[in-house]
């Protein structure tokens, strides 16, 4: 999958670089450009790829993918905001004709139990919409870091933290088709996920890129690549993001940026 789903990033990049942030549909454009470059050009795209984009910035991309007969989904949640927010009202507003429905929501131990099961109410709700109109779920879950030590928390802590969650969310219903997962290079770190996440026969997952380096992508790849539950990847700025802010500010053609993009996807 080729996530390009990013709002909120964009639009702090923008402000920074000062591009006007109605550009960034320029760059989603390109996103679209570089992956139906790449899907001529490989099997593998052709049969197992997707796209995830926002229709805030990407309205016209995930048109035309829906037309190509390109699997698409969109995000329901409002980006930035934690705990979950919808973006439309109703939430499966511009959800009709997606392959599949994209949610992302942080967590934190820490927070109050008021807040988790405000969150999970919203999720079971979607769920339960999904379910109905027969649409894939995929559940992105990220927990962040504050004051634990960066290594011990990559490799041990974010995973025993995932798979409580995953088991939480199991013992109280939600169960998606597809969790959207962060990484990490510890073999038994990925295995304590793998486990939790066949707890249940139908959810798989997707490893997904955070923007890091392909160095530290290739080792949680390598980590989950041979765990029954992992179904493949999600990776978004790691592929694109050099190539299209270089677009945006005049440093690279738009033809040169979508053959990038294509080539890193590959």
């Amino acid at each position: 999958m080729l996530a390009s789903d990013h709002r909120w990033q964009w639009e702090e990049w923008c402000a920074g670089a000062g591009v006007p942030a109605p550009r960034i549909a320029e760059a989603k454009q390109l996103v679209f450009a570089g992956f139906t470059r790449a899907r001529d050009r490989s099997d593998d795209v052709r049969r197992h790829g997707a796209l995830l984009l926002d229709s805030t910035y990407g309205g016209r991309a995930v048109a035309a993918a829906r037309s190509a007969g390109i699997p698409v989904g969109t995000p329901v949640e409002r980006a930035g905001r934690f705990p979950l927010e919808w973006q439309d009202d109703p939430f499966h507003a511009g959800l009709e004709g997606n392959s599949f429905a994209k949610v992302l929501v942080r967590y934190r131990p820490e927070w109050t139990q008021a807040a988790k099961d405000a969150q999970l109410a919203r999720l079971l709700e979607l769920q339960a919409w999904c379910r109905r109109e027969g649409m894939p779920l995929l559940l992105e879950i990220i927990i962040m870091r504050q004051d634990e030590d960066e290594r011990d928390f990559e490799e041990r802590g974010r995973p025993a933290l995932l798979a409580s969650v995953i088991r939480d969310a199991y013992s109280r219903g939600l169960v998606p088709d597809l969790w959207k997962i962060e990484g990490t290079s510890s073999a038994s770190g990925a295995s304590v996920i793998d486990a939790a996440i066949r707890e249940r026969n139908r959810p798989r997952q997707l490893i997904l890129g955070k923007g890091a380096d392909t160095a530290i992508i290739e080792g949680w790849f390598a980590a989950a690549a041979a765990l029954p539950s992992t179904a493949g990847f999600a990776v978004g700025r790691s592929v694109f993001w050099g190539p299209c802010t270089a677009f945006l500010q005049g440093r690279q053609e738009p033809a040169a940026a979508v053959e990038e993009i294509a080539g890193n996807y590959l």
